[in-house]
């Protein structure tokens, strides 16, 4: 089975959309997909799981969250100890797919509380991480302070998701495409944009 984390070099910048295509696309090829969101904060108003289930075509069991909170903040600030124990068990529990989809709360730092990060959930279920990058200013900077990050750390890194919905125009789409495929050979694994 192939296990994937799903972060982003920062919020809001489409690591659900991504994972929603990513899924349909995976379905396509007539693989088994699951998608776990070990926390989804801003709960009810957010449901990345329902949206995903929605545009992939996934059922209720195969596209789940497992915590939530009402307000749309950091996890830190709704747990004092984040259940990271059960996520880790719930996640390494998943069967019966081809490929796992877990999709974190932000990047890679992002605190779940005041001794774990969001990586370590990557780290400690054995996912490869994908990191999306939304195509705009700044974004080669912020890509490559995650690669560097994963490097260092010895967290397998799949590859970036570059998302072009935030593309100002043709010019700097292909600008930054390139020189992010210069600086990073091989990085870029997917281009997506609106779906």
């Amino acid at each position: 089975m192939e296990k994937l984390y799903i972060s982003g070099t920062g919020t809001e910048i489409g690591k659900t959309h991504f994972s929603a295509w990513l899924t349909r696309e995976l379905k396509s090829q007539g693989k088994r997909v699951k998608y776990v969101k070990p926390v989804q904060t801003g709960y009810p108003a957010d449901d990345d799981a329902a949206f995903v289930r929605n545009y992939a075509g996934l059922s209720e069991k195969d596209a789940v969250v497992l915590f939530t909170g009402d307000e749309p903040v950091s996890p830190c600030f709704l747990w004092e100890t984040f259940p990271f124990d059960e996520v880790v068990s719930a996640i390494t529990k998943v069967k019966d797919c081809d490929v796992l989809l877990v999709e974190g709360a932000g990047g890679l730092l992002v605190p779940l509380d005041k001794q774990r990060k969001n990586y370590e959930i990557a780290e400690y279920c054995g996912l490869e991480t994908v990191v999306v990058v939304p195509n705009e200013l700044g974004c080669l900077s912020n890509a490559q302070l995650n690669g560097h990050f994963l490097a260092s750390n010895g967290i397998p890194f799949k590859g970036f998701a570059l998302n072009n919905h935030f593309a100002g125009d043709e010019i700097n789409r292909e600008r930054n495409h390139s020189m992010l495929a210069h600086l990073m050979p091989g990085s870029i694994r997917w281009v997506f944009g609106d779906i």
